[in-house]
């Protein structure tokens, strides 16, 4: 699993948080794993929030999938799944707000509004009969694959690339729905944004 390029890893996998293999912590998304099926996993503690990333640098994460069933470490195959989120602008709270990515599953979300790390006061709420749109999205699936030899990493590499192109072909061209605003009907504010804050102490 890759989230970025200093948090990627070797994962568990989901059985290992059954009864039978894992025991539950103090909440139920935390599992101690005492007896994984491969044992290199033994005693660590497998949390999907562990893996969260900041909404500003949740661009692309996934998963490599290596098949080593080859005879040769030269014919070994590896796939990559990806998800490319280009733009934040339609997620909540800004762009500290920590969001959930891929965890052990192998699971990879794409979460647009959620109240993990900051509350109900994230919520959204409405009036009786109160009409309301927002788009979410799009966002990109992203599959590649190498079986030259090459090291399984190299996918992740390929997918920052994607990831690149996608966020400079952002916003789409291809939505069909006139509440997903082209280009041209988009404007940008550019400057300097100075906070006085007589709260803020200099000492």
């Amino acid at each position: 699993m890759v989230i970025a390029d200093n948090r990627q890893r070797f994962m568990p996998r989901s059985d290992d948080r059954l009864p039978e293999r894992g025991e539950v912590l103090a909440y139920p998304e935390a599992v101690r794993l005492v007896n994984p099926v491969e044992p290199e996993f033994k005693g660590e503690v497998d949390d999907k929030y562990e893996y969260s990333i900041e909404s500003r640098k949740n661009q692309v994460h996934g998963w490599i999938s290596i098949n080593s069933s080859s005879e040769s470490e030269s014919e070994s195959k590896s796939t990559g799944f990806w998800i490319i989120t280009p733009s934040n602008e339609f997620r909540s709270a800004g762009p500290l707000k920590q969001y959930l990515a891929s965890h052990v599953g192998p699971t990879s979300l794409s979460v647009f509004h959620s109240t993990h790390y900051s509350g109900a006061d994230l919520i959204m709420k409405f009036g009786v009969n109160e009409a309301w749109k927002k788009v979410f999205g799009p966002i990109f699936i992203y599959l590649n694959s190498n079986s030259d030899g090459f090291s399984p990493i190299n996918l992740w590499e390929d997918a920052k690339h994607q990831m690149v192109n996608e966020v400079e072909r952002w916003p789409y061209t291809f939505p069909a729905s006139k509440d997903f605003l082209s280009s041209d009907q988009r404007g940008k504010v550019e400057g300097r944004l100075l906070v006085r804050d007589r709260y803020v102490s200099y000492s």
